[in-house]
């Protein structure tokens, strides 16, 4: 076996391999998943069949597919007979949940031969701080040969960031040059590189295995445009300020013994008499004040609009009622409310949101994915939990994982979420279903959202969404925090499109009419 240190390289003895990857699983650690990219010369995808993930966990050409995992383990598998000609890279990836790769002990990448089981390198040593996202190594062509390379350099912006750097459209958004995605995307450990380094460092001639050290290992980089500059904006005059129309200049004038105030020039001034009141106002006629004055000639008696009857208030629409739990399993329709709460029980504590469906068409799949959107008071997106982060606030809310087909019973995902632990910023959550392959609704039956009290297992809120749209996305539900403390769970059930769960942020807030 050879061990590895970062940027060294091994040569491939076999036609299958095994990347196997471990770690020390611990239950405050982050969550570690694998996945690969298929990448070709030019240091990029072709398109988002090349990511190879746990939504897709195998390659159309079935050369390269995810192997088992369990907790502190997980593997992928390459046969590479079956790689196609333009693949000149198969990119080991690793992304951590929960926090950065310094807080994952004990991570280890080994290349294992699928032929005879034995250990062909092991690489352990990758020096991750702040990122939470990782090029673990890569298998790639030489001289029409295979050989893997330790790479270990790493991404702040997750596995988002890095498989946007690849080429991989993580939203519904024309796939953009990777200088337009925020400049994090780049490598965390490493500058950027000139383009004649996006091409993995060969050895020289003659070179020992394992001392590939001459050319550092970068990410595919697009040239940055220069910033656009604001237009400028045409100076204003100066003005000399207004004087407000209600404070008009008065000559000068010797001033009047007990001279009553100017008034605003809509109600002419009378020194001695009450001020008129608008015609509006139904009141009594104006008295004079004294018998031994009269109103000047000039002013006439103003004329009094006739009366009115008062109008109406205008009906309001009545909010929609909130029930509370004291009668057990609740069932909503579109609109409706329930309160997690229940008379002389303490507040509803640890819960799982289960998101099912079925496909309407027999024998197709349909990829559907559940994900829940934190909000803050004013509608600010917070942080997203869905297949590409599947853990946040601690592991005060998690995905539990993905369902590719949307076939068995029960639920296909579940969200769980601690209520007591999610930060009081978070106000509320919109919980959401997407097409990931860009199907229809219309082209799938019975889903629905349920809550479910996690320690007794006992089904609390139930909603049933019987309608369709030819849409890819909906936002089902919502737990929003009410002023007391506790939380009240909302059937929406409206539909909008997107692929992934970032295109439903907009419309998930005018939803929620925040």
């Amino acid at each position: 076996m050879t061990q590895l240190t970062k940027g060294a390289n091994v040569a491939v003895p076999s036609d299958a391999v095994n990347i196997v990857v471990t770690w020390t699983a611990a239950p405050q650690a982050p969550t570690v998943d694998l996945s690969t990219l298929l990448v070709t010369a030019t240091g990029k995808v072709r398109d988002d069949s090349d990511f190879v993930f746990y939504n897709a966990p195998q390659h159309a050409s079935g050369a390269v597919r995810l192997g088992p995992s369990s907790p502190g383990s997980a593997s992928v598998e390459a046969h590479l007979t079956g790689v196609e000609d333009v693949v000149e890279r198969i990119v080991v990836v690793l992304s951590a949940d929960g926090g950065p790769f310094s807080q994952v002990p004990g991570l280890t990448v080994r290349v294992d031969d699928a032929t005879s089981g034995q250990v062909v390198a092991q690489f352990g040593d990758m020096g991750a701080t702040s990122e939470t996202a990782l090029v673990a190594g890569e298998l790639y062509r030489r001289a029409g040969a295979w050989k893997f390379r330790a790479v270990g350099q790493g991404w702040d912006s997750g596995l988002a960031g890095l498989a946007t750097d690849f080429g991989i459209s993580v939203d519904d958004a024309p796939e953009q040059p990777s200088s337009s995605t925020a400049p994090a995307a780049a490598p965390a450990s490493a500058p950027a590189p000139a383009p004649a380094a996006l091409r993995p460092a060969e050895p020289s001639p003659g070179e020992q295995p394992g001392s590939d050290t001459s050319r550092p290992y970068a990410a595919p980089v697009s040239p940055t445009p220069a910033p656009l500059q604001p237009p400028q904006q045409p100076s204003a005059p100066q003005q000399a300020p207004l004087q407000p129309p209600h404070q008009p200049q008065a000559p000068l004038r010797a001033p009047l013994p007990q001279q009553a105030p100017l008034q605003p020039p809509h109600q002419p001034q009378a020194p001695q008499y009450e001020p008129l009141q608008p015609p509006h106002h139904q009141q009594a006629p104006q008295q004079l004040p004294s018998p031994q004055m009269a109103p000047p000639p000039q002013m006439a008696p103003p004329q009094m609009a006739p009366p009115q009857m008062p109008l109406a208030a205008p009906a309001t629409q009545a909010a929609p009622s909130v029930v509370n739990l004291d009668k057990g399993h609740v069932s909503l329709r579109k609109g409706d409310r329930v309160s997690l709460t229940k008379t002389g029980a303490p507040p509803m504590s640890r819960v799982f949101m289960g998101l099912g469906w079925d496909p309407a068409k027999r024998g197709r799949n349909i990829d559907l994915d559940a994900s829940v959107i934190a909000f803050d008071a004013n509608g600010r997106e917070l942080e997203i939990v869905w297949f590409m982060h599947k853990k946040e606030f601690g592991g005060a809310i998690v995905h539990l994982g993905d369902n590719l087909t949307g076939k068995g019973d029960g639920d296909d995902e579940v969200i769980t979420l601690d209520l007591t632990a999610i930060p009081p910023t978070v106000m509320h959550l919109a919980f959401t279903i997407n097409s990931y392959s860009g199907q229809k609704f219309t082209d799938v039956r019975n889903a629905y959202a349920r809550l479910v009290d996690a320690q007794s297992g006992a089904e609390l809120v139930r909603f049933s969404l019987s309608e369709s749209d030819r849409a890819t996305g909906v936002v089902i539900a919502a737990l929003s925090r009410t002023p007391q403390g506790t939380w009240d769970m909302r059937a929406i059930g409206q539909f909008a499109n997107g692929r992934t769960v970032k295109k439903l942020v907009k419309p998930a807030v005018q939803m929620l009419g925040l």
